[in-house]
């Protein structure tokens, strides 16, 4: 993941121990957000440190070569390749071994697409897909962590010519051109959360690139402006204290501003004083047990995430703290390993590039079918018993919305619905909200597929569709635009609406930032109250969408797993009815009494007179801890019709 100095292109920027005691600073953050949120709430932080020091390193080495005439795209991507692929290789084949012998079919197949992606740098926009990284359900991704991969290895794709082209014709231009494409990124990352999309900025290259451009600034600024003295001391402690608090207390400091902002601004300091080793910060840095830890960060970061996936996976638990002394220990002992008898053989030009790349090559097919297998085979179903395979099934199956399906409605992402032109205008139905809208999707659209109408999701990631009231100001911004944009839709006449629930007490916000009390839900009824009355008096129809009861646990991969380990199931499947009234009644009361709305009630399908089920004739409700199984929609479509055929 991450260029090493101490190797054997040192000669062509010379070592640096700080960088390398930066790198451990990194990846002991990370390992500490993944052992225990707690410790160290923005300790993933760490991974953005890491572009900023790849940007860095990387770019010194092609800048100075270009220079000099002697850039060779294919001598770079000798470089990459010793650099990532055996120690990457050597991962993929243990995990791929564990995951045999520990995961359920779901997460096999899971883990042998997740196989494939890695092997061709892609897991970022896999997992974009797939999991949002800081779920519970993301924590049973054996190879989450290496979709950084996918996002360097993208940006190093084009990033190499780039930088070559501009030192043979426009040497001078090279500095403001990167820092306007670094700004460029920013922007786009900004503007990403900004309209709900951090996954999509979170992962992928677009909306990630600016932190190793960030790294590329500090490389190409001229040696001669270098901090010396007082000043690189300065420069190094201030760079410390926004690195630290950046990863000890993540917070947006305004706006759609990313929480990575300070971390990264840190980084640059921190290598920007260090240039001249007279910043009492980076000689700390430059401390051997640090050192010793950077030059095995990339193995470590390799290791570091299996060890603890799988030991939570098998225990159904978190770790505690003997667990977690135990995984750490593992996880040096493997990188360390990794990093001495792998990485450091294989960068070594001792080896034949045609040799590393034939080992490559090997490697990479060997798992590539094994993979393929994994998936082919349903994951292995005839390891597994029918009840664990049935209940396993539903894990991570919620829908979410296909690439092949998005659109633009003003600055938000939307999603058709039986809308074969593709044109917003078109749409005679807009399905509206988060998640919790968007996972009934597939039922709304059978309907409207049976009556011949046309539709369109439009969804507040994360936000609640109110406009007075939210979770953020930032929530309540977005909501106003997607509803200004659906009072252009002059050919919609219903809207449905989807959202969680759960926010008693939660401390909303108005339109000023000032939290509301909300305790029994009167607010969020306030709320929605208003938006109705909004569509209502703009001529559209309303059908509101009731709660239900969230396990707030995810339901089929850990009763499967019970099932399957013979582990005791010591979570309740069932949320008692007295609980859920207790919880909800009085809105669900309020909202039926409201007879301009259509008000659909899907806890009726799960709850009977005692309880409100998780699980239904062996099957799983839910595809996670609170989102419905794709599989078990059918369930909800006549209650559905039913609301719709009295708004219309």
């Amino acid at each position: 993941m991450h260029t090493s100095i101490g190797s054997a292109d040192s000669h062509l920027i010379g070592y640096r121990a700080d960088v390398d005691g930066l790198r451990a600073i990194a990846v002991i953050s990370v390992i500490a957000f993944h052992l225990s949120r707690s410790w160290l709430p923005g300790g993933y932080l760490g991974v953005d440190i890491f572009f900023v020091l790849s940007g860095y390193l990387i770019t010194l080495i092609l800048w100075r070569e270009a220079l000099k005439g002697q850039f060779s795209i294919m001598r770079f991507y000798e470089r990459r390749v010793r650099r990532i692929m055996p120690a990457l290789l050597l991962l993929l084949f243990f995990t791929t071994l564990a995951a045999i012998a520990l995961l359920l079919p779901a997460d096999l197949i899971g883990y042998g697409k997740s196989v494939l992606a890695s092997l061709g740098f892609v897991a970022n926009i896999y997992f974009w897909r797939d999991t949002d990284y800081f779920s519970r359900a993301a924590e049973a991704k054996p190879l989450l962590h290496v979709w950084s991969l996918g996002v360097e290895e993208q940006f190093y794709i084009i990033f190499p010519l780039l930088i070559a082209a501009f030192a043979r014709y426009w040497p001078r231009a090279t500095l403001p051109a990167i820092a306007l494409l670094t700004l460029g990124s920013l922007a786009v990352n900004c503007l990403a959360l900004r309209i709900g999309g951090a996954s999509p900025a979170f992962f992928l290259l677009p909306t990630r690139a600016w932190e190793l451009g960030a790294g590329a600034l500090v490389a190409l600024l001229p040696r001669e402006r270098a901090p010396h003295g007082w000043i690189a001391g300065v420069l190094g402690a201030a760079g410390a204290v926004a690195m630290l608090v950046g990863i000890g207390s993540p917070a947006r400091l305004f706006g759609s501003v990313p929480v990575a902002l300070p971390a990264v601004i840190g980084a640059m300091l921190l290598i920007f004083a260090g240039q001249d080793k007279q910043s009492p910060i980076n000689r700390l840095l430059a401390m051997r047990p640090l050192v010793f830890v950077g030059l095995i960060s990339y193995s470590l970061y390799l290791w570091h995430w299996p060890f603890i996936v799988f030991s939570q996976y098998y225990l159904i638990r978190d770790l505690n703290f003997t667990e977690m002394t135990v995984a750490a220990v593992g996880m040096v002992i493997c990188a360390t390993l990794s990093w001495r008898y792998v990485e450091r053989p294989f960068r070594s030009k001792t080896i034949p590039a045609r040799s590393v790349y034939s080992a490559a090559a090997a490697g990479a097919a060997i798992l590539a079918v094994l993979a393929s297998v994994l998936i082919w085979s349903n994951g292995l179903l005839g390891r597994m018993s029918g009840e664990v395979a049935i209940i396993n099934a539903a894990v991570g199956t919620n829908y979410r919305c296909p690439v092949s399906n998005y659109l633009s409605v003003g600055l938000s992402r939307a999603c058709t619905l039986n809308l074969p032109s593709r044109n917003p205008s078109d749409a005679n139905v807009v399905l509206l909200g988060n998640s919790h809208a968007q996972m009934y999707a597939p039922a709304w659209e059978s309907i409207l597929v049976a009556k011949g109408l046309t539709g369109l999701l439009i969804p507040a990631n994360g936000c609640l569709p109110t406009v007075t009231v939210n979770i953020s100001r930032q929530c309540i911004e977005v909501a106003a635009g997607n509803l200004r944009e659906i009072d252009k839709l002059s050919n919609v006449r219903t809207v449905i609406l989807g959202l969680t629930w759960a926010h008693a007490g939660d401390g909303l916000v108005d339109a000023d930032g000032k939290v509301v009390d909300n305790r029994s839900d009167r607010e969020l009824a306030v709320g929605l109250d208003e938006l109705i009355d909004h569509l209502r008096r703009s001529g559209k129809n309303v059908v509101l969408i009731g709660p239900i009861a969230d396990p707030g646990w995810d339901v089929p991969s850990e009763v499967s797993r019970a099932l399957a380990f013979g582990r005791p199931m010591d979570k309740p499947t069932y949320l008692p009815v007295e609980e859920f009234e207790r919880q909800y009644g009085a809105i669900i009361r309020h909202f039926e009494a409201r007879r301009d709305i259509g008000f659909t009630r899907p806890d009726r399908i799960l709850c009977d007179a005692s309880r409100c089920n998780y699980i239904l004739d062996g099957r799983s409700m839910f595809a996670d801890s609170n989102h419905i199984a794709e599989a078990e929609l059918y369930r909800f479509r006549p209650n559905f019709t039913e609301a719709l055929a009295a708004q219309r």
